[in-house]
């Protein structure tokens, strides 16, 4: 194989020039170059890759890159790592978000396979879709997220749930922050009903991104939200109240199996983090409807089933070590229509422990009613 320059590849670097220099060009246009990029050696290819990394960008330079990357002439990877202006690296990556789906994906095959550029591009991407979403949180109607659709349809398995699944989740879950567990309570239905009617692109992520993969992406945020620091609970409650909303049969067991799983958990390590983990786990879980009563019904047949009916699956130690700490994350509760459905249902097999339990809760749920209506 011939590693010379042959005498059109100054020609073959004009036309490359000229039609990163046009917004359109005909279809005969773009087929005449990638008959020229076909004609290059080794070495040819080498260069001209290089000579386009030195181009300024301009209105066709990523219509250019594409016939370069689908020649394996140069990569989105290899031309995004070429540049070393952070501002122009942010215009290029939001305009692969917007409208270079294919140089997108090519970004998130990389970050997962390639060794070399692996930290790199996962920062570069991270920082991305961090802008992207926070001026989606203020304004959920700048973008329409096209290219969630595009990468689930493009991207292998292992890089769709691996890389991009678990970087979209991560960053959705940074988008907020509270100092206190005790907030998560607080806020619960004000944050479930803003992630329904105003945080809609939330939905459109676990909609096309999740999709097929919620117990990939439950068991990921499982794993986030129940570490010993976690902050995060406006989007967690969020996007687990989008993905139990599908109404898909094996999501909502895999949902109900983890949460009973939980109740072992809290018994066997009497630990109250989990228990006010659980709590909040079952309430988003039982969010799945537009019917607020019908939601609290939900929650209240899980209570009923999970903890009013615990002593069928715990011995008698387990059993006080989890009503001693429900009495002791009363104060916790901070909407009256949950604290009524703690009081109102019964704890078999009922005894001291229980009752004391009942007449907090009661007594709890007094002082917010009255505060409630002092703030009327």
């Amino acid at each position: 194989m011939s590693l010379e320059i042959s005498n059109s590849f100054g020609f073959i670097c004009k036309v490359l020039k000229k039609q990163c220099d046009c917004p359109q060009i005909s279809q005969s246009a773009a087929c005449s170059l990638v008959d020229l990029l076909k004609c290059l050696n080794a070495k040819e290819k080498l260069l001209l890759a290089k000579y386009f990394c030195q181009l300024p960008l301009n209105v066709g330079s990523f219509r250019v890159l594409r016939q370069l990357q689908h020649q394996r002439i140069l990569t989105a990877t290899e031309y995004i790592c070429s540049i070393q202006d952070e501002e122009q690296l942010q215009l290029i990556l939001i305009e692969f978000l917007q409208n270079e789906h294919d140089l997108l994906s090519n970004l998130f095959i990389s970050a997962h396979y390639d060794s070399l550029n692996t930290i790199r591009l996962v920062n570069m991407l991270e920082n991305a879709l961090r802008n992207l979403f926070g001026a989606l949180s203020a304004n959920p109607k700048i973008s329409n997220l096209n290219y969630v659709e595009a990468l689930s349809k493009s991207l292998p398995a292992d890089v769709l749930i691996n890389v991009c699944l678990e970087m979209h989740l991560s960053i959705l879950l940074e988008l907020n922050e509270v100092a206190d567990v005790s907030l998560a309570f607080q806020h619960f239905s004000t944050w479930i009903n803003e992630g329904v009617d105003e945080l809609t692109f939330v939905k459109c992520i676990t909609e096309k991104l999740v999709g097929k993969h919620h117990q990939e992406a439950l068991n990921y945020l499982f794993k986030l939200s129940t570490g010993t620091h976690f902050k995060h609970w406006k989007y967690y409650l969020i996007l687990m109240q989008s993905i139990a909303s599908s109404s898909n049969a094996e999501t909502v067991s895999f949902i109900k199996k983890y949460l009973k799983s939980r109740v072992q958990h809290v018994a066997s390590l009497g630990c109250q983090f989990s228990l006010l983990h659980l709590l909040l786990t079952a309430r988003a879980a039982a969010a799945t409807t537009m019917n607020i009563q019908q939601n609290l019904d939900n929650y209240a047949q899980w209570y009923k089933q999970n903890i009013g009916e615990m002593s069928y699956a715990l011995g008698n130690e387990q059993f006080q070590i989890v009503l001693n700490i429900l009495d002791d994350s009363v104060h916790y509760e901070q909407e009256i229509n949950y604290l009524e459905i703690h009081a109102a249902i019964a704890i078999s097999p009922g005894g001291k422990l229980v009752q004391a339990y009942k007449t907090k809760s009661k007594a709890h749920l007094s002082r917010l009613k009255a505060a409630s209506k002092r703030a009327k």
